[in-house]
């Protein structure tokens, strides 16, 4: 047996705002902004660590690229600046090797304006001319 009907009519009633609610909620909801904004920080620092990991490898893949390729020009050189080879390219340009008269020895120039006590100008032609 029921004492109150299911529905009972009540439009004058209203309820009192409770400070503590009000209080609790805004309590509530800067908690989560500040752990939201904590999460989206820490999300950041992640995407820029990775982006740094892919810079870094991408530059050691660049270094790498770049220390090859200075050896290969490095080994590149020692081929074109080696006697065998110079004097190939030499031969081709049509040159040959001096004869024995061609080649002179330095001469030394005693006095002169310029010249220092000992100092070797030139070549032995050369020193003939000066003397003169």
């Amino acid at each position: 047996m029921r004492r109150m009907p299911q529905q009972y009519p009540n439009p004058y009633v209203t309820r009192g705002r409770d400070p503590r609610a009000a209080r609790r909620q805004a309590i509530l909801l800067a908690s989560c902004l500040v752990l939201a904004a904590g999460f989206v920080s820490a999300v950041r620092q992640q995407i820029v660590a990775v982006e740094y990991g892919y810079k870094t490898e991408e530059l050691r893949r660049e270094r790498e690229r770049l220390l090859d390729e200075q050896q290969r020009l490095r080994l590149a050189l020692e081929e074109t600046t080696s006697p065998a080879h110079l004097g190939a390219a030499a031969r081709a340009r049509g040159m040959q090797l001096p004869r024995a008269g061609q080649l002179g020895a330095p001469a030394r120039i005693e006095g002169g304006e310029h010249a220092r006590p000992g100092a070797l100008v030139g070549t032995a032609a050369a020193a003939a001319v000066a003397a003169r």
